[in-house]
């Protein structure tokens, strides 16, 4: 009989190696938050849709959800992740359009 030691870490080189990682998180990101760029965001951008693709009816209802959540101009991001704390994949909604107030306009109005 052979033991052989397991790391609960997966192949990212970034993994934390969790015991008991929740199975998912919910985040909210503001425009400056999107628009930044910042490396977590550019993480989050490279990870799969759940359910293969974005037009998936399954998950029309979730994302429905996710749109109501979701901060003007931001989007809310359900994130699924490994029980090694790694996200796998995504769903995602973005929060309605504020159309930008011109110059102009306010010169008008002010």
């Amino acid at each position: 009989m052979c033991c052989r030691f397991r790391s609960r870490k997966c192949e990212n080189p970034k993994c934390k190696g969790l015991k008991k990682a929740m199975e998912f998180d919910l985040q909210l990101q503001t425009e400056e938050c999107v628009r930044s760029a910042a490396a977590a965001v550019r993480e989050i951008d490279e990870l799969p849709w759940k359910g293969g693709s974005e037009g998936n009816p399954d998950y029309e209802c979730l994302r429905a959800e996710l749109r109501k959540m979701a901060p003007p101009n931001g989007r809310a991001v359900l994130l699924f992740r490994a029980k090694c704390g790694c996200p796998i994949a995504k769903l995602e909604g973005w929060g309605a359009k504020r159309g930008r107030r011109h110059k102009k306009a306010l010169a008008l109005h002010g």
